[in-house]
């Protein structure tokens, strides 16, 4: 059993603790070697969280092992805190906290602040644009409300027209781009319209 961190924004650590994320989606880094074409005819195994990619015309291989490790690991979520005589939390605590405290970046979380431990139950990888709705209400972005429309903290909020979507597919796919659609330093383009491959890990939390 292997332990691993792994980052969470507010929102996603809000989702996890109300029981409504149990996956995540993570750009595989970097994306396999082949052109657009021959992705499309890709397959993929795996064994201990170790994939392998082939193309059905060449016949090349590329063998890519998960960072958040395989069925059984565990995960310490790392998110934004301070310490306060003890430590906070920015995603659960209160107005008057948040303004008295000075914040510091998850990236920066020491294994001993972190209060919440997953377990790997699944790891497999796909396109992005392959989620269903089921596997989008599991990412946590959002729940229905009584006129079956969903919402979320989770999905972008500068613009008002984006706060709601009719499907959780759809409300996924908002979200990817709000985090993913922005210009990267090596020019390479993960978002939704790019259709990135992707690592999906299905965790459970451990109380």
């Amino acid at each position: 059993m292997k332990e691993k961190p792994i980052l969470f924004n507010a929102a996603m650590v809000r989702a996890v603790l109300d029981g409504r994320k149990t996956q995540t989606r993570r750009v595989i880094k970097p994306q396999p070697q082949h052109d657009a074409i021959l992705l499309s005819h890709l397959a993929c195994t795996a064994q201990d969280g170790v994939f392998e990619f082939w193309g059905d015309s060449d016949y090349s291989t590329e063998r890519v092992a998960c960072p958040y490790g395989a069925s059984g690991d565990r995960l310490w979520v790392r998110e934004t805190f301070a310490h306060l005589g003890c430590y906070r939390y920015r995603a659960t605590e209160t107005e008057g906290v948040l303004r008295r405290c000075t914040w510091k970046p998850s990236i920066h979380m020491p294994r001993c602040a972190s209060r919440i431990n997953l377990e790997v139950v699944g790891v497999r990888v796909e396109r992005v644009q392959d989620i269903s709705d089921g596997d989008a209400l599991a990412e946590g972005i959002m729940s229905t409300d009584f006129w079956g429309k969903v919402t979320g903290d989770m999905l972008p909020d500068d613009n008002e027209e984006k706060a709601w979507e009719e499907y959780p597919r759809q409300a996924f796919r908002l979200l990817w781009d709000s985090i993913n659609a922005k210009p990267r330093k090596d020019g390479t383009d993960i978002s939704w319209t790019a259709n990135p491959w992707v690592w999906v890990v299905e965790f459970r939390r451990l109380k």
